[in-house]
């Protein structure tokens, strides 16, 4: 692995450069997209401009895209640092990739709580008196749970690997 690492030193070192650039404007993005859409709510809760009722509903649920947003920024900028961690030497984890099992943690259950909040938004999506509400309810229960499942899994992984990683290149 070190052979390969040192063969291709300049080229990791571009893609970190550039996931980093991508992770930061994506976070960004996401951090303005935010609080735009929360003045925007703002805006609309007081009654300075009134939306359609039509509108409300999909206005209330766009700030859970833009928080989604955020997450992958911060999982590309760890991701970046967990690359480094691996390759450099003397690298020691930053902050993010210390505390990236939070972050996982934390984003597992911002899902379910977004799915609450869209279930109880939607009034009359999900009729579970019929066979295509439960259908698409048990989809969705089925579908979250497994995401929330993948990102606890990643955020143990992650947290048990670390250790490893540096007990590793201290023995090396």
């Amino acid at each position: 692995m070190n052979e390969f690492i040192e063969k291709n030193r300049r080229l990791i070192h571009f893609y970190c450069e550039n996931l980093r650039t991508i992770g930061s404007l994506i976070l960004i993005l996401g951090l303005v997209g935010s609080f735009a859409l929360i003045n925007f709510i703002l805006v609309i809760k007081f009654g300075y401009w009134h939306a359609p009722k039509s509108y409300e509903m999909v206005i209330s649920l766009m700030p859970l895209g833009a928080f989604n947003i955020i997450f992958y920024g911060l999982a590309i900028l760890g991701l970046v640092q967990f690359i480094r961690y691996l390759v450099e030497e003397d690298y020691q984890p930053g902050w993010i990739l210390r505390h990236g099992d939070i972050f996982f943690y934390l984003y597992a259950l911002f899902i379910i709580l977004s799915v609450i909040r869209a279930y109880t938004t939607i009034s009359g999506f999900l009729s579970p008196f019929s066979y295509i509400g439960v259908f698409k309810t048990l989809m969705i229960v089925f579908s979250i749970t497994i995401r929330v499942l993948i990102l606890v899994g990643l955020g143990q992984i992650l947290r048990r690997i670390l250790p490893v990683i540096e007990e590793s290149k201290t023995l090396v």
